[in-house]
């Protein structure tokens, strides 16, 4: 316990997103001691040699007792086809033209070394900080300590305390301070986050991101929802949820909101507390877009119709595959039909925005067969809501540590005990999606094939390539 009297938090870089957990959390700080001086850094803004700079003027100027770093990027690669890492080690592995190969083995090459270097670049800002500054105390957090708190140890200094569990109580416990009984309600005040974090004017006219709630209680075979935020839904107050989007709009002219929960409709509690939300921003005439994840098999007409009437722009929708085999294999507790009848529901309702489909290919139980259901579900929901709307996105399963997946692939002998997650290395990139044999040839090929052309549309090319390619081998 250290009894902080000003407490400095420091986003390490990342891609550029709305720093949601950091601006949360500082202001549960606030609300449970409102006497404490606080400031936010965020270092995914400023360039990468400037950040050392910027953070020993902010130490200097502020003067903190603490200082509260949060890492929330951390893997070399994204499992989805836009990421450039991705794409190199399945050109390099699966590309035939030489000329492609040797393109994609400098890419891939620099990727390493970017990789590499990020990640010593974040430790090494930890750790400079440490060593300048031996009176003060420091504070490690984020969604990837709680996946990689225990590979990144030995990369920091000892006394930098890193707080890998489920909820605030640790680290409020550090603070001298009870821990709130309702984390989820951050109680934001944006007049006290503009003074709090001056650079909040970089994201003026971004995607701004909010929780309604916090948890996952499903456990598909991939995801880390559930060990990052909890088995338990916590929902917030819904009229909170809408004056915080009210306060956006309002005070910083936001027009995109982007949900971050887990899913909108995890379970059945879930709905008549989205109801609740979206019939506040209605009731209250708020004219905002937005978009999130979203079962959306559990989807009805009112709800529907409540959701386009609010601005829904954008939904992102996990099949997984079209194959019911599969998608049990996945455990996502979803019906294929039933996605197709929400699907139907959402258009019926006169949605006009668009669809992201998540495929995930050659998941366990896949097959030639199960390729062709897939690509005809994509079909099918490009028939209901039109073309041009609907756009599928290749989704590889990445082995994660904590996931069903990691457990399978061990069992299997895809991967084996004592793997490196953080490993940079093109050959463990590919162990660590899931693209096994006797169909991982086939999908690498196709997705070599599509990631040669124009980052768009790649989704669409895979699926082109896979047919094809099964196609002829029945002539």
């Amino acid at each position: 316990m250290i009894k902080p009297s000003r407490i400095l938090f420091v986003r390490l870089p990342c891609k550029k997103v709305y720093p949601l957990g950091p601006v949360y959390l500082m202001s549960l700080v606030r609300r449970a001691c409102p006497s404490l001086e606080l400031r936010l850094l965020d270092l995914a803004l400023p360039l990468r040699s400037e950040r050392s700079g910027i953070l020993e003027r902010e130490i200097a100027s502020f003067r903190p007792d603490l200082v509260a770093f949060s890492w929330r990027d951390i893997q070399i690669f994204s499992p989805q086809d836009p990421d450039g890492a991705l794409r190199d080690a399945f050109v390099f592995f699966h590309d035939p033209s030489p000329f492609r190969k040797i393109a994609a083995a400098f890419r891939g090459l620099r990727d390493i070394i970017t990789y590499r270097s990020s990640l010593a670049h974040n430790a090494g800002l930890i750790r400079a900080a440490e060593r300048k500054h031996p009176a003060l105390e420091f504070a490690l957090g984020g969604p990837s300590i709680r996946i990689f708190g225990d590979r990144l140890a030995s990369r920091l200094p000892a006394r930098v305390r890193i707080f890998a569990d489920i909820g605030l109580g640790g680290f409020f416990g550090l603070l001298g301070l009870e821990a709130p009984s309702d984390e989820v309600e951050p109680g934001l005040d944006l007049a006290f986050i503009e003074q709090a974090f001056p650079q909040w004017t970089a994201y003026r006219d971004e995607i701004i991101g909010l929780q309604s709630k916090r948890g996952c209680p499903r456990s598909c075979l991939y995801c880390l929802y559930g060990h990052i935020e909890g088995r338990s839904v916590v929902r917030r107050d819904p009229a909170g949820v809408v004056g915080e989007i009210a306060s956006y709009a309002e005070r910083w002219g936001t027009r995109r909101i982007w949900f971050a929960d887990a899913q909108l409709l995890s379970e059945s509690g879930d709905r008549p507390h989205l109801v609740a939300v979206l019939s506040g921003l209605l009731e209250r005439g708020i004219k905002v877009q937005w978009s999130g994840y979203l079962r959306i098999d559990e989807l009805d007409a009112e709800l529907a119709a409540l959701m386009v009437a609010t601005g829904l722009c954008e939904l992102e929708v996990s099949l997984g595959s079209g194959s019911q085999d599969v998608v049990d294999e996945l455990a996502l507790g979803v019906s294929v039909e039933d996605v197709m009848k929400g699907c139907a529901i959402l258009a019926a309702a006169g949605y006009k925005g668009r669809i992201l489909l998540n495929l995930s290919l050659n998941a366990p139980g896949e097959s030639a067969s199960s390729l062709l259901e897939t690509i005809e579900a994509v079909r099918r929901i490009r028939a209901i809501f039109g073309g041009s709307r609907v756009l599928p996105l290749v989704f590889f399963l990445a082995i994660q540590p904590h996931t069903g997946l990691e457990r399978r692939a061990l069992a299997d002998g895809h991967l084996k005990a004592g793997y490196n997650p953080l490993s940079v290395m093109p050959w463990n990139v590919l162990r660590l999606i899931y693209n096994p044999p006797p169909l991982g040839q086939l999908i690498g090929r196709a997705c070599a094939r599509a990631f040669a052309g124009d980052p768009e549309g790649v989704g669409e090319r895979i699926l082109a390539s896979i047919e094809a390619e099964l196609a002829g081998r029945h002539r």
